[in-house]
């Protein structure tokens, strides 16, 4: 069986023993057989197993400051918020309470922090909405090209035309080409008509930077998209 008493030993021999034994080590011993130590065994923490994640928006209770400027939604969307001024936390608590609706902090930097009287539903709804539109006016610009032959085929140049209207509609500019090869470049004019007649038929959703260009052997016309109707 184990015991936790050492054997009796000369002092040289307890030297050892008395030594890990200050440094936290323990020592269990077995009656004839070499003592056998045994560390102290520190489990780590578990990874990943933190708190909830903080709010996004601190509301009602959840605000601390003492005083508040309050702010509420007009009914009129299109106005901007309606101050209400300067009031206490519990002042403020109790106007929204009586609304039926959140207090929100929409800007807790400010001094004192800046809340809103409003749902806080629809004020999550409102930011998303605003980050989209953002978003949407942040597109970068694609520039699309489309090549012809002055001796292109109705057909064809109605596929090219579709095109580009496609690529105009979308906010994209379009590079057009007529490319000519050898003795075409004689008929470098009949290049500046096609372009001139694609741009016409563009006309309601783009307009041309300038008139056709030549560069080398290719005829280019820029067309830029038309800003949509609202």
């Amino acid at each position: 069986p184990w015991s936790s008493v050492a054997p009796a030993r000369s002092p040289l021999s307890m030297q050892p023993a008395l030594w890990l034994a200050l440094m936290g080590v323990h020592t269990l011993v077995r009656p004839h057989c070499t003592p056998v130590t045994r560390s102290r065994v520190v489990m780590a923490a578990p990874r990943g197993r933190r708190g909830p994640p903080p709010p996004e928006h601190m509301i009602n209770d959840a605000i601390k400051a003492d005083e508040l400027r309050v702010v509420v939604e007009p009914e009129d969307p299109s106005q901007p918020d309606e101050p209400l001024g300067v009031m206490s936390r519990s002042d403020a608590l109790a106007r929204a309470s009586e609304a039926g609706v959140d207090l929100v902090c929409i800007s807790p930097g400010a001094d004192p922090p800046v809340c809103k009287i409003i749902d806080y539903g629809r004020y999550k709804f409102q930011l998303e909405k605003k980050k989209k539109a953002q978003k949407k006016a942040t597109v970068t610009q694609a520039l699309k090209e489309i090549k012809m032959s002055y001796t292109i085929e109705t057909h064809d140049f109605n596929v090219r035309k579709r095109a580009a209207e496609k690529f105009l509609s979308e906010g994209n500019k379009v590079k057009a080409v007529v490319q000519f090869r050898g003795r075409e470049m004689q008929h470098t004019s009949l290049g500046a008509d096609l372009l001139q007649r694609l741009s016409e038929q563009l006309a309601e959703v783009g307009s041309p930077d300038g008139p056709p260009k030549q560069s080398g052997n290719r005829m280019e016309m820029y067309i830029t998209p038309k800003p949509a109707k609202k």
